[in-house]
C-alpha cells in the first residue's frame, strides 16, 4: 500500500493493516556492474548506533504473542559470493589501532572444552536474559549469493560480566571507527565504518 525510506531502512505497509521494515538497504544502493563481475565483494557497511539497553527495564513479549522477529543489534556487514569458495570465508572486525575484536568464519567451530575441565572452560560473565529470549547466533555462510552478519559492539561487555575474564579481549572503545576485513581464497577486502553514540543521550 505504501513505501517509505527512513534513513537506511525501507518500510512497507500492506493492505492487511501491517507494516514491515527491511533493515539497512545500503547494499542495494551500492550494487552495480563491478559487484556482479566480482568473485567476492564486501559492501561498505553503514554506520551504526551504540544502543544502550537496560537489563531490567521490562520483560520481553511472551512467545505466544503475535509478533515479527526483530533484527539483531549491531553493525550489518554484507558480502557477496559468486560461487562457493574452496576455503573458509572470514570477516574480522578490527578497532582503530588494528587490534582484532571478533572473527566470523565459515570454518567448523572447534569443540568447546567442558566447564571446569581441562583447558579451563569456565563460563565468563552472567547473561542478562533467560535462555528463552536469547537468540542463537546465525550461521556464517560461504554459499553463493548475498549474505549478512551483524557485529554487536556491546556483546563483549555482556559476555565479560562485571568482573570480565582473563582470557577475553577488552571491549571496544565506543564510539569509534572500526574496520571489517573480508578474506576469501587468500584475497582480502577492507571497509571501515563508525559506531556512533546514541542520539537520545545527547541532552543527558
Amino acid at each position: 500500500r505504501d513505501f517509505q525510506v527512513y534513513g537506511n531502512d525501507l518500510i512497507v505497509a500492506t493492505h492487511g493493516r501491517g507494516f514491515w521494515v527491511i533493515d539497512d538497504i545500503s547494499p542495494l544502493r551500492q550494487i552495480d556492474d563491478s559487484v556482479l563481475k566480482a568473485d567476492a565483494y564486501l559492501f561498505q557497511p553503514a554506520d551504526c548506533i551504540e544502543v544502550l539497553q537496560g537489563d531490567d527495564n521490562g520483560t520481553p513479549l511472551q512467545k505466544d504473542e503475535p509478533q515479527a522477529e526483530n533484527p539483531p543489534n549491531g553493525a550489518y556487514i554484507d558480502y557477496f559470493l559468486k560461487e562457493a569458495p574452496q576455503t573458509a570465508v572470514t570477516i574480522e572486525i578490527l578497532d582503530a589501532s588494528g587490534a582484532s575484536l571478533e572473527t566470523f568464519s565459515s570454518a567448523p567451530a572447534p569443540a568447546e572444552p567442558p566447564a571446569g575441565g581441562q583447558g579451563g572452560g569456565q563460563p565468563q560473565g552472567i547473561p542478562n536474559t533467560t535462555a528463552l529470549w536469547r537468540v542463537p547466533p546465525g550461521p556464517f555462510s560461504a554459499a553463493a549469493g548475498m549474505h549478512r552478519v551483524a557485529w554487536d559492539p556491546n556483546a563483549g561487555r555482556r559476555r565479560r560480566g562485571p568482573r570480565g575474564g582473563a582470557n577475553q579481549p577488552p571491549p571496544p572503545k565506543l564510539p569509534g571507527t572500526f574496520t571489517a576485513k573480508f578474506t576469501v581464497n587468500g584475497q582480502t577486502q577492507s571497509k571501515s565504518f563508525m559506531v556512533r553514540p546514541d542520539p537520545r543521550l545527547a541532552n543527558e
